[in-house]
Parts: structure tokens; sequence; C-alpha cells
């Protein structure tokens, strides 16, 4: 039945394609972009009138969800209801199970925009929901509240590359409230990330409560079980799926700082802290994952299983002792039964498991899937070997790293991670064969966090770095283009604004570089990350607007000059002012 309202409410569209191929149009900024564009001219206008149709009951969360996203950003209150697409009025908004083509995944969709509607269709309410966030992107490509709305006509096929489209929040270190783990969420659901992995345990904290174990969490601030279960049932509307994060069999501090039996060091302090192999330790973690396994409904638990020093295994009497008595021979055998324990415990509570790579060195199902921090050089084993991998990056997907050398950017310290590092990331090469191609499932970048961390500076380590990361994990890859993605970010930023995202400018904010001296003169240059837009700068305290001086090239200035620049895009600030004091931020730096 909805298969012909389907073809109903197409047959009112305008199919006439002309392909957006290597010269893509300026009016469409979607993020991430979609694997086939095609455009059919004309535009369809949405305003107070317009209905948001669904057939489908389980097309209704979508219907409203998208409803909410265009009050919320462009003053609009469509009128949502449930009736026969093929009956809808002109200018509609339908959502319509059943039409996506032959062999699409679950997150794939078909968007058709012409004058008369916009017909969203997908197999799968998820593919329907991604169909959403690509109309509402159409709808919110300027910014400014408005009686009424133009969208291009367009027809859009559309599906992932990759499956898992992740980020890690670390919990562990830094404790986030439940409101604010759903308002990233949201932002994530806008950019068709899937994933959140959900580091709850660390060497700093045990955040999620056991009731088996109550002094786990050592009193500090932890997630009840209805907490998890409003943040796991949350982001399922939003179309993402939450994994939990464990640590094994390092990084067991808080664990074993509660519960002192489950150490593997004879006294405290002898290294990293491990787990010790003991029946009692395999005990707990059986309790733990079946109170992980009843609250989050999902396939996968991550067991943590980074690469750690095994110190603690070898100066352990105790530990020793054990492996004499299990034969084992050595601690590299000794994390392999480890692992083989864990495996024997996540299949009784029906759940796979996802580590990093210490994984691969064996003890898992065969069906786990290993995370890599390694990137590609990490990946290209375990694929080799038949693991599907997800791809990650100590170094180029870690979001804690800062964004630019500008002042009073967020961030740890060490090397720069730009946005355009981020988007020049492939982590599934064309150059592979397609049968490791097809074990590269997916790909995730980290935000650690720090103790002494809060929530507004984790929205900056994560947007809009995490745009990049969702166009690399979606887009093809003959389709990535860092110079195409630039302006489709200035349309991004907006949304973010409406939304109150609160988000870095690192990627093109001015940055300030001594190029000289003389008579007591500093020769500064003026530089910013993305080649977007132009910098304008004044030297007279005044603030820059896009009439004041445009920056050529290196210029002096006495040592007692503030200068104020910010870069400009099409006469619209990008960033905010960035005030270089030259005596004291510049003059006394390297050339």
């Amino acid at each position: 039945m909805m298969n012909r309202l389907v073809a109903a409410v197409s047959l009112f569209l305008c199919l006439a394609a002309g392909a957006l191929g290597a010269e893509r149009s300026s009016d469409i900024s979607l993020i991430p972009w979609p694997a086939s564009v095609e455009s059919q001219g004309g535009s369809l206008t949405l305003d107070s009138q317009t209905q948001i149709v669904y057939g489908d009951a389980r097309a209704r969360a979508v219907a409203h969800y998208f409803g909410e996203l265009i009050e919320r950003t462009r003053g609009l209150r469509p009128v949502i209801v449930q009736g026969s697409a093929g009956e809808a009025p002109k200018r509609s908004v339908v959502f319509a199970l059943g039409g996506s083509p032959p062999g699409a995944g679950p997150e794939a969709y078909q968007l058709d925009v012409s004058s008369k509607a916009a017909l969203i269709s997908a197999t799968d309410p998820r593919g329907l929901f991604n169909g959403a966030v690509t109309l509402w992107q159409l709808a919110t490509q300027q910014s400014t509240v408005v009686q009424e709305v133009r969208i291009p006509g367009i027809r859009i096929v559309d599906q992932p590359r990759m499956r898992w489209r992740g980020l890690l929040l670390d919990s562990a270190s830094q404790y986030q409230s439940v409101a604010f783990i759903k308002r990233y969420i949201d932002f994530m659901a806008l950019h068709k990330l899937n994933v959140l992995h959900w580091h709850l345990v660390g060497d700093q904290a045990w955040r999620l409560q056991i009731p088996k174990y109550p002094k786990l969490t050592g009193g500090l601030s932890s997630y009840t079980a209805d907490d998890v279960r409003e943040v796991v049932e949350y982001a399922a509307t939003r179309n993402v799926t939450v994994v939990p994060g464990l640590e094994m069999p390092g990084h067991a501090t808080a664990a074993a700082t509660a519960y002192p039996a489950l150490r593997a060091a004879d006294s405290p302090g002898a290294g990293m802290n491990l787990y010790n192999v003991e029946e009692e330790t395999f005990a707990f973690f059986d309790a733990v994952f079946a109170h992980v396994a009843a609250l989050f409904p999902g396939e996968y638990i991550h067991i943590g299983a980074g690469d750690v020093p095994k110190d603690q295994w070898k100066q352990s009497t105790s530990v020793q002792a054990r492996m004499r008595e299990l034969g084992i021979v050595n601690e590299v055998r000794l994390q392999r039964y480890f692992f083989e324990r864990i495996s024997e415990l996540t299949q009784k509570h029906k759940r796979r498991i996802v580590g990093w790579d210490a994984i691969f060195g064996g003890g898992v199902p065969a069906d786990s899937i290993i995370m890599t921090a390694r990137g590609l050089d990490g990946a290209l084993g375990a694929v080799a070997s038949g693991y599907e991998v997800i791809v990650s990056s100590a170094t180029l997907l870690s979001l804690d790293r800062p964004q630019s050398t500008a002042p009073n950017d967020r961030g740890k310290s060490g090397e720069i991670l730009s946005l355009g590092d981020v988007y020049r990331f492939d982590p599934a090469p064309a150059a592979l064969s397609a049968q490791d191609r097809s074990r590269l499932i997916g790909v995730q970048a980290s935000v650690w966090t720090s103790t002494d961390g809060n929530e507004e500076a984790i929205e900056q380590m994560t947007f809009p770095r995490a745009a990049a990361l969702a166009e690399i994990g979606w887009t093809p890859s003959a389709e990535l283009r860092w110079p195409d993605f630039q302006p489709r970010m200035v349309a991004m930023l907006g949304r973010y604004s409406r939304l109150g995202v609160r988000y870095s400018d690192a990627a093109f904010r001015v940055m300030a570089f001594k190029r000289g001296e003389s008579g007591g003169r500093i020769s500064v240059e003026l530089a910013k990350q993305v080649p977007l837009g132009e910098i304008r700068y004044t030297t007279n305290g005044m603030e820059p607007t896009a009439k004041s001086s445009a920056y050529t090239d290196v210029f002096q200035v006495p040592r007692a000059t503030v200068i104020k620049a910010a870069v400009f895009y099409n006469g619209d600030p990008l960033s905010r002012t960035t005030s270089i004091d030259v005596n004291a931020d510049i003059a006394g730096g390297p050339m």
C-alpha cells in the first residue's frame, strides 16, 4: 500500500535531472555530502500552511522531529498530520516508509523535492530520520527567521559509506550531566553521527552504579540505572546507539580502590593497576555485564583493552602463582586468557565485544570488532585476519588536541589537530581491495576529558571537527573535497548559532606571527587555517568590520600596538576577533 502511495506522490515530482557532479551548486550546503545529488529545477516553498504528512505510524516520531527543528531554526510551525501520501496537499513534506532502492541499507533514503512536494522515502525509520536531517539542512542554508523558506528542487539518493560513525565521550575523567549528554546526542544527530561510545570507566572514576558493588563509584558523581535508561531511550529517538565503554585489563584503579581484591599487585603502587585473574574477578565482571546488558539494549559492549604495561602482573607473586597453576608461560598469554574468560561472559549475556588494539592478540570471538587507535596501520592487519574494524587514531582523531595556535583555544597541550586534518583522514582509501574496505565498518573520534574541564569545553572540542568526521564517515571517498567542504561549513556554523551549539571558530580565527624586527618595529604576518574568507584588521583599538583594512602581506607596526583582526566571508564575520598585543604576544617570540 505504502509503495503505491509513494508512487502517487512521485508522479507530481519533476524528474528532470541535472547532475551536480564536478560543479556542485553553491546553493546546496549539506554536511555530510550525499552519495548522489541531482538538480531538478524549481523550488518548494515551506510556510505556515505547509503540512508534514506521514502514513505509517512508525514515521510519526520523525515527522515531529523535523517539525520541531524547523520551528526552532526557521520560526515556522508546520502542521503535522497522519494521512494518505497520495492525497497530501500541495507543498507538503511527506515521510513514507517503503521506497528506497533495492538492496539499500536501513539508513538509506531518497529525497525528491519539486515545487509540488518534498517526499522522503526509506525502508526503515532510520533512513527517514537521515532524510529529515538532510531536508532540514536544505531549509536552513540561511539562518534568519522568515515567514517562508524556499528549498531548491533536488533529488538525493543517499546512504552512508560506513555503518559506525561514532564519538567517544569520556565521562570517566569528567562527569557530565544527563541533560548535557542528551544535548550532545542532539548535535550528533544533526551530522548523521550514529554511535555514542560512552566511556564510563577509567582510572579516575567508575561512573556506572552497579547494585552488587555499591562502593565502585567511590562517592563521586555517577549514573543510576534510571539515568542510563533516559540517555539510551533518548538516543534511540535520534538514531544514535549508545555503546557502554568499560576498561580492562588495565586502568583498574577506581575498581581496585573500592575493592582491593580485584587488584593484581600484592601491594598498591606497582605501576598501572591491572585486574588479577582470580575467579572472584571474573564473578565481578559477570555481575557488571549482567547489569550493563540490562541497561543497554544494543549488541555491543566496549571492553576497553588498550595496550597496557604488564609490570604489575610480572611483579605480583599471587598472579605469577596463578599463572603456574593455569600453565600460562608469560604475561602475553595471560592477557589472552583474560580475554578468553571475558569473552565467555559477554557471550553469556548475548553481547559482542568491541575493543582497542590489544584484543587483536587473541582470546576474543571471531565476531569481535577491533577499534584501532593506530589509524590504517592498525586496521590493515586486523582486516587481513578477518575482523571487522572501526578506524580511529590516537593522533589524528583525538579531539582533545588543540585546534589552532590562536589565543584561548580550548584543548590540551600538544600538536594541533585542525578541522582540515580531520577532514583529510581517510578511514577507507580507495586503493584498498574491496574485501578489505568491506571490513572497515566505521570511523570514530575520541573526546577525552580532564578532571578540570567543563561541558562547554567538550562542545568546543567536538564542533566543528565532528562535521568533518561525519563527512569522512558518510560520504563516498570520491566525493570528499576539502575546498568544497569549507563554504558548506559556513552554513553549518549558522545552524550551530541558531541551536546554541558552543563551537570553536579556531579553524577560521586569525593567528599572528613575528616575521622580523627593525628599529623598534615588528614585522607581523597574519594567517588562518582555512583559505575561505578574508582577514580584516585594525591597529587603532577599534573592532574590525568588513570595511576595515584587508590583510594582504606582512606589515610593520610599533611594539606598543594592539592588532585586532577577524575573518569575514561575503561581508559577514566568520570568526571572533583576535586581539594581539604585539609587545606581549609576539614581539619576543620566534620568527
